[in-house]
Protein backbone atom coordinates (compact mmCIF):
# COMPACT_ATOMS: atom_id res chain seq x y z
CA UNK A 1 0.00 0.00 0.00
CA UNK A 2 1.83 3.18 0.79
CA UNK A 3 -0.21 5.66 -0.65
CA UNK A 4 -2.49 6.78 2.03
CA UNK A 5 0.47 6.59 5.17
CA UNK A 6 0.03 10.34 5.13
CA UNK A 7 -3.90 10.86 5.07
CA UNK A 8 -5.84 13.24 7.82
CA UNK A 9 -6.03 10.79 10.34
CA UNK A 10 -2.45 9.07 10.22
CA UNK A 11 -3.51 5.63 10.27
CA UNK A 12 -2.88 3.73 7.03
CA UNK A 13 -6.67 1.95 7.69
CA UNK A 14 -8.31 4.59 9.04
CA UNK A 15 -7.67 7.30 6.16
CA UNK A 16 -8.35 4.00 4.08
CA UNK A 17 -11.93 3.89 5.21
CA UNK A 18 -12.25 8.07 5.11
CA UNK A 19 -11.14 8.40 1.36
CA UNK A 20 -13.38 5.16 0.87
CA UNK A 21 -16.27 6.74 2.61
CA UNK A 22 -15.41 9.95 0.36
CA UNK A 23 -15.78 7.67 -2.86
CA UNK A 24 -18.76 6.71 -1.73
CA UNK A 25 -20.67 9.76 -0.98
CA UNK A 26 -18.84 11.76 -3.80
CA UNK A 27 -20.22 7.91 -5.97
CA UNK A 28 -24.11 8.63 -4.73
CA UNK A 29 -24.30 12.29 -5.82
CA UNK A 30 -22.41 11.44 -9.17
CA UNK A 31 -25.35 8.84 -9.98
CA UNK A 32 -28.16 11.47 -8.54
CA UNK A 33 -26.90 14.09 -10.54
CA UNK A 34 -26.22 11.75 -14.01
CA UNK A 35 -30.25 10.89 -13.01
CA UNK A 36 -30.42 14.52 -13.06
CA UNK A 37 -29.47 15.25 -15.96
CA UNK A 38 -31.27 12.56 -17.73
CA UNK A 39 -34.09 13.77 -16.15
CA UNK A 40 -34.01 17.70 -17.05
CA UNK A 41 -33.35 16.69 -20.92
CA UNK A 42 -36.82 14.99 -20.86
CA UNK A 43 -39.32 16.50 -18.49
CA UNK A 44 -40.29 19.92 -16.95
CA UNK A 45 -41.72 20.57 -13.64
CA UNK A 46 -44.49 22.76 -14.01
CA UNK A 47 -45.29 25.87 -11.69
CA UNK A 48 -43.10 28.47 -10.09
CA UNK A 49 -39.35 27.89 -9.28
CA UNK A 50 -39.28 31.51 -7.39
CA UNK A 51 -42.74 33.05 -7.04
CA UNK A 52 -41.62 36.08 -5.62
CA UNK A 53 -39.35 36.83 -8.94
CA UNK A 54 -41.33 35.57 -11.43
CA UNK A 55 -39.18 32.48 -12.21
CA UNK A 56 -40.76 29.61 -13.54
CA UNK A 57 -39.32 25.84 -14.03
CA UNK A 58 -39.41 26.50 -17.50
CA UNK A 59 -37.19 29.02 -17.27
CA UNK A 60 -34.39 27.44 -16.09
CA UNK A 61 -31.75 25.56 -18.89
CA UNK A 62 -30.86 23.01 -18.29
CA UNK A 63 -27.65 21.57 -16.97
CA UNK A 64 -24.98 24.19 -16.08
CA UNK A 65 -26.58 26.82 -17.51
CA UNK A 66 -28.83 26.57 -14.42
CA UNK A 67 -26.21 27.56 -12.26
CA UNK A 68 -26.50 31.35 -13.66
CA UNK A 69 -30.60 31.35 -13.19
CA UNK A 70 -31.20 29.60 -9.57
CA UNK A 71 -31.87 32.42 -7.37
CA UNK A 72 -29.26 33.20 -4.50
CA UNK A 73 -32.38 31.69 -1.51
CA UNK A 74 -32.45 28.60 -3.90
CA UNK A 75 -28.96 28.00 -3.26
CA UNK A 76 -28.65 29.24 0.22
CA UNK A 77 -31.77 26.53 1.01
CA UNK A 78 -29.68 23.95 -0.81
CA UNK A 79 -26.67 24.81 1.43
CA UNK A 80 -28.66 24.50 4.47
CA UNK A 81 -30.24 21.11 3.99
CA UNK A 82 -26.64 19.70 2.34
CA UNK A 83 -25.13 21.20 5.77
CA UNK A 84 -27.79 19.72 8.28
CA UNK A 85 -27.48 16.51 6.32
CA UNK A 86 -23.73 16.21 6.95
CA UNK A 87 -24.28 17.43 10.45
CA UNK A 88 -26.92 15.27 11.89
CA UNK A 89 -26.87 11.99 9.49
CA UNK A 90 -23.80 10.23 10.84
CA UNK A 91 -22.64 6.50 9.47
CA UNK A 92 -22.69 3.75 11.60
CA UNK A 93 -18.96 3.21 13.64
CA UNK A 94 -17.54 -0.19 12.51
CA UNK A 95 -19.56 -0.65 9.68
CA UNK A 96 -18.35 -0.68 5.95
CA UNK A 97 -17.93 2.70 4.91
CA UNK A 98 -20.97 4.96 3.92
CA UNK A 99 -23.36 2.01 6.14
CA UNK A 100 -25.77 4.31 7.78
CA UNK A 101 -28.01 1.73 8.80
CA UNK A 102 -31.23 2.31 6.42
CA UNK A 103 -29.50 -0.77 3.69
CA UNK A 104 -30.82 -0.74 0.29
CA UNK A 105 -33.65 0.62 -0.43
CA UNK A 106 -34.93 -0.09 3.27
CA UNK A 107 -33.83 -3.92 3.24
CA UNK A 108 -31.18 -4.30 5.47
CA UNK A 109 -28.14 -7.19 4.92
CA UNK A 110 -26.35 -9.40 7.21
CA UNK A 111 -23.05 -7.47 8.28
CA UNK A 112 -19.95 -8.36 5.78
CA UNK A 113 -22.62 -10.97 4.10
CA UNK A 114 -21.41 -12.10 0.29
CA UNK A 115 -24.07 -10.14 -0.94
CA UNK A 116 -23.60 -7.44 0.82
CA UNK A 117 -19.83 -7.64 0.14
CA UNK A 118 -20.98 -7.59 -3.68
CA UNK A 119 -23.91 -4.94 -3.12
CA UNK A 120 -21.02 -2.39 -2.10
CA UNK A 121 -18.77 -3.50 -5.15
CA UNK A 122 -21.35 -2.67 -7.34
CA UNK A 123 -22.43 0.33 -5.68
CA UNK A 124 -18.84 1.88 -5.65
CA UNK A 125 -18.03 0.54 -9.42
CA UNK A 126 -21.61 2.41 -10.48
CA UNK A 127 -20.81 5.66 -8.51
CA UNK A 128 -17.32 5.62 -10.71
CA UNK A 129 -19.09 4.99 -13.16
CA UNK A 130 -20.80 8.15 -12.44
CA UNK A 131 -18.48 10.36 -11.81
CA UNK A 132 -16.83 9.75 -15.12
CA UNK A 133 -20.37 10.22 -16.57
CA UNK A 134 -21.28 13.63 -15.05
CA UNK A 135 -18.32 15.02 -15.90
CA UNK A 136 -18.91 13.60 -19.58
CA UNK A 137 -21.88 14.78 -19.88
CA UNK A 138 -20.86 18.46 -18.60
CA UNK A 139 -17.89 18.65 -21.17
CA UNK A 140 -20.77 17.72 -23.56
CA UNK A 141 -22.67 20.47 -22.45
CA UNK A 142 -19.68 22.78 -22.99
CA UNK A 143 -18.98 21.70 -26.33
CA UNK A 144 -22.38 21.94 -27.86
CA UNK A 145 -22.38 25.09 -26.59
CA UNK A 146 -25.42 24.53 -23.75
CA UNK A 147 -27.28 21.69 -25.48
CA UNK A 148 -27.17 19.07 -22.93
CA UNK A 149 -26.50 15.59 -24.25
CA UNK A 150 -26.62 17.12 -27.56
CA UNK A 151 -25.50 13.67 -29.41
CA UNK A 152 -28.71 11.55 -28.08
CA UNK A 153 -31.07 13.36 -29.80
CA UNK A 154 -32.24 11.27 -32.77
CA UNK A 155 -34.77 13.59 -33.99
CA UNK A 156 -34.89 17.50 -34.37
Amino acid sequence: MGFIKNGPYGDEIANFRHYRAVEVKHGRAAMLATLGMLVQQNYRFEGYLSPSQGLKFSDVPNGLGALKVAPLEGWVQMAVVIGLHEIFVKEIPGKAPGNFGTGYWGIKMDDQSAKQLRALNVEIQNGRLAMLGILGMFASEIVHKGDVLAETKIFG
